[in-house]
């Protein structure tokens, strides 16, 4: 594997995806894990995700633990997190890029 290669394939992640129908709105989730639901994480892997997904919103969840599952979107949540059950949706692989710019501190 040419070094050029190996450094594209190390720039993605791979994260499992759907496109669900909940109250009449096409949506794409990605399933990820909590501490990417908060703005910082959350608002980078939107932005990657669009790539894939330029038509749709897109929300973030990750997997129910003792039946509470945390998400983050850029639109109002509240109607529609409830008919979100992650462990009932056929996901499929996506890859995303990584956010490869230094952190300014």
């Amino acid at each position: 594997m040419s070094a050029d290669l190996e450094i594209r394939h190390n720039a993605y992640m791979q994260y499992s995806s759907a496109v669900l129908l909940i109250n009449h709105m096409r949506l794409a989730a990605i399933l990820v894990e909590p501490d990417q639901t908060y703005p910082a994480p959350g608002t980078r892997l939107i932005a990657a995700a669009q790539r894939n997904f330029p038509p749709l919103p897109i929300i973030l969840v990750s997997p129910r633990i003792g039946g509470f599952s945390r998400s983050f979107a850029h639109f109002d949540t509240t109607n529609i997190v409830r008919h979100i059950n992650t462990d009932e949706i056929d996901w499929r692989p996506a890859m995303l890029p990584m956010h490869t710019t230094d952190l300014q501190f």
